[in-house]
């Protein structure tokens, strides 16, 4: 599924994303500087996070409270190898909670839980593509 939007429409990307998802796990690709953490902040406004959403580059998970919980978002882009993934405890995470990760490329094969792969890539300076894709395991 697609959806194209300029920074005036990122409530709608917002929603065209929580509306089309799979599940609870948010996979989110693209390249530096393509929006992924505005994105992100939108999302979990629409999620009524009650905290400051901020990318977690250097803390590598954030975790944010909400009407129903908690949602995570995580940041792998300085992560090398899997065996720090599994030192973050990074799978206990996938059960119970929204989970938001940026920089996924890691882990995209080893999900055996429903989740939603999110791309997002440049039109132009003003516009995004967003590709959603549901991975039902």
């Amino acid at each position: 599924m697609e959806f194209n939007y300029g920074i005036e429409e990122i409530k709608e990307a917002s929603d065209f994303i929580l509306k089309n998802i799979s599940g609870k796990i948010l996979l989110v690709c693209g390249d530096v500087g393509s929006g992924k953490t505005t994105l992100i902040k939108e999302i979990c406004k629409q999620l009524k996070v009650k905290d400051q959403v901020s990318s977690p580059t250097y803390t590598l998970i954030n975790e944010y409270s909400c009407e129903d919980g908690l949602v995570i978002h995580m940041d792998l882009y300085r992560i090398e190898n899997k065996e720090e993934i599994n030192d973050l405890g990074l799978f206990e995470y996938l059960y119970n909670k929204f989970i938001i990760i940026e920089w996924p490329e890691l882990i995209m094969n080893d999900l055996d839980i429903n989740h939603s792969i999110l791309k997002i890539d440049f039109i132009d300076t003003d516009k995004r593509k967003i590709n959603l894709t549901n991975i039902f395991s």
